[in-house]
């Protein structure tokens, strides 16, 4: 399988004896016509003139149309990319004929993908001569997307036509979450380990597994003193404790209908799978198995928890759509109790909107926390926040405002609900979700919860 970023070529000829390249089309150039308007004036001059100078335009453009460039073209195309990265697409040609050719190159891109700069790029190249040329790939939604045919326009020796050519080609490009913040965050991840030469990365904390001894000092917990080994060396002792490895995290990610929500220009859920990723990034170099967990009105995809390549997740939530219905929770969490036997740490990506329409979510935490630890990373939209503070200038105005502050009192309401059900929550603006997941993360290693 290909690395993140990796490239693929497509290379293909341009002749005329190319018949997969398409139609020759043949367009008349400034210059050309420019010819043809002095050719039609030398008319007012003699018509022996003017048939002299016709007959010669048209040899000039027989022989402009007769001479068949020979080129050789060849496109690398990224082939994964990360939502909201660039890269280079890197165009080359070769043109094996014994003069110059002026070339203008384009080709065919999804929506989805946006090329940066000029739509057209133009060479000129040498007789008998290569260039590289290309343009910045910039992916704006997630999936599988192609980049298409290349389109040529290459002009004569003699400046007077235009030939148009189609080469067909075809490739494809995965647009997968949150690559770029993974590379954006790592560091933030890999703060509480140790130099990678370290044969044993521990993280001292308040963990299930006893490591050392030490002196006590001021701030420690008093549940955490040693009276047998107080008494022994005649001073306070406390103890502490190693972070357990291997342990598991399953993402579970809410693909319903508030999930589609767009915020600073992205999908609530494209906040999430890039938090997600990163997370599983982080948890996968501290030793913990990491698995997946998609759902909306059905399941739609589960992963087990396990050791595995960053790519694999990335492929496997790149193509994950939010649909337009409520999420079945009770499915979903009864789905979970007949595949996760082992304590895991469920991190669920969501939000909620009010005690009632979150009654069904806090129930089955609460139920989960008997035997998981829970943790709601609830994606909140900044543009309510702003709402209740925005300038009051008409009457429509005042209703606004009062809609928002409901809306956000209900949705605290609900948080505190699973507060108090034993959950763990993150209430995070989309655009901080990156580091608050990571920072929860660390944090219930470093206390030992899991």
């Amino acid at each position: 399988m290909p690395r993140i970023g990796e490239g693929v070529a497509r290379s293909a000829g341009v002749g005329g004896l190319q018949p997969r390249l398409g139609t020759l089309n043949l367009l008349p150039s400034r210059r050309l016509l420019a010819l043809v308007a002095v050719a039609a004036a030398a008319w007012l001059l003699g018509g022996w003139i003017g048939l002299a100078l016709d007959a010669l335009l048209f040899a000039a453009v027989l022989a402009d149309a007769l001479r068949v460039p020979q080129l050789q073209v060849e496109r690398h195309v990224p082939t994964r990319l990360g939502l909201g990265a660039r890269a280079e697409v890197a165009i080359r040609v070769r043109n094996d004929a014994t003069h110059a050719i002026y070339l203008q190159i384009t080709d065919d891109l999804p929506p989805e993908l946006v090329r940066e700069g000029a739509d057209t790029l133009q060479t000129l190249v040498p007789a008998r001569g290569s260039v590289r040329l290309g343009y910045p790939l910039r992916a704006e939604r997630r999936g599988d997307w192609t980049v298409g045919d290349l389109h040529l326009r290459l002009l004569g020796p003699l400046g007077l036509l235009w030939r148009q050519r189609c080469v067909t080609m075809s490739d494809p490009v995965r647009v997968q979450p949150g690559l770029l913040d993974v590379r954006r965050y790592r560091l933030l991840g890999l703060r509480d380990r140790h130099s990678p030469g370290a044969r044993s990365a521990r993280q001292r904390g308040e963990g299930m597994s006893f490591e050392s001894l030490r002196e006590y000092v001021p701030g420690d917990d008093p549940r955490r003193i040693d009276w047998k080994a107080t008494a022994r060396r005649g001073h306070a002792t406390v103890r502490q404790f190693e972070a357990e490895r291997s342990q598991n995290v399953l993402l579970m990610i809410d693909a319903g209908r508030l999930m589609s929500e767009r915020i600073d220009g992205r999908e609530r859920l494209d906040h999430a799978l890039a938090a997600a990723l990163l997370l599983a990034d982080v948890a996968g170099k501290h030793g913990d198995r990491v698995g997946a967990f998609v759902f909306a009105d059905r399941v739609q995809r589960f992963l087990p928890p396990a050791r595995a390549p960053l790519a694999r997740l990335a492929d496997a939530l790149g193509g994950t759509e939010a649909r337009p219905v409520e999420p079945d929770y009770p499915g979903a969490f009864a789905f979970l109790a007949g595949q996760l036997r082992k304590r895991s740490l469920l991190i669920l990506f969501t939000d909620v909107i009010d005690p009632e329409a979150s009654a069904a979510l806090v129930g089955h935490l609460a139920a989960a926390a008997r035997r998981h630890l829970p943790l709601v990373v609830a994606l909140r939209n900044p543009e309510l926040e702003t709402a209740t503070v925005a300038p009051i200038h008409q009457e429509a105005d005042v209703f606004t405002r009062a809609a928002a502050e409901e809306l956000l009192g209900a949705r605290a309401v609900a948080l505190a609900a699973m507060h108090r059900a034993g959950v763990l929550v993150a209430d995070a603006r989309p655009s901080d979700a990156v580091p608050v997941v990571v920072n929860r993360y660390l944090e219930v290693k470093r206390r030992g919860l899991l």
